[in-house]
């Protein structure tokens, strides 16, 4: 497939509003990247900020389209990286390399590893592919399912002149 599929231009210009939600154990979500993204990357790193108050948040997704296949990607997110402040925020989405480090060619102290050698990791974010815009439905949302008193009926009037 040449990329950008001619077929497909229209594309990029069709803006897309991702819609998360922090109480769902899985987000998946896609979009189409201003570039092509490499056939061997399997995460992506949203990392961006909410409109309101510029709260910066940064989370990664996984990969689970075959981006050899369509230019566009689908990842999934898990909800509990998801930011816990509702409303609308702005991403920029990064291919995300991460690799098992490989003992005596890490440049980590010992002093400042914090975690099992089995579990360390190096994360290298590689070229931005996009810039999104996202709805998060956060936990800050209280749920209201009962009423304090059995007559919670209201009524008003308007009047014109």
């Amino acid at each position: 497939m040449v990329y950008p599929d001619p077929a497909l231009s229209w594309c990029k210009h069709v803006y897309i509003m991702l819609q998360l939600n922090k109480s769902q154990t899985t987000n998946t979500v896609a979009f189409y990247p201003d570039s092509p993204i490499s056939g061997s990357v399997t995460q992506v790193r949203f990392s961006g900020s909410q409109d309101y108050d510029r709260n910066p948040s940064t989370f990664d997704g996984n990969v689970i389209s075959n981006v050899a296949n369509t230019p566009w990607v689908i990842a999934q997110i898990s909800g509990s990286s998801l930011p816990s402040a509702s409303g609308f925020y702005t991403f920029d989405v990064y291919e995300l390399d991460i690799a098992l480090l490989v003992w005596n060619t890490t440049t980590i102290d010992w002093e400042d590893a914090n975690t099992q050698w089995q579990e360390a990791k190096s994360t290298t974010t590689f070229d931005l592919l996009t810039t999104l815009r996202a709805y998060n439905s956060g936990s800050d949302v209280p749920e209201f399912t009962q009423y304090v008193s059995p007559n919670e009926n209201g009524a008003y009037t308007t009047y014109i002149g």
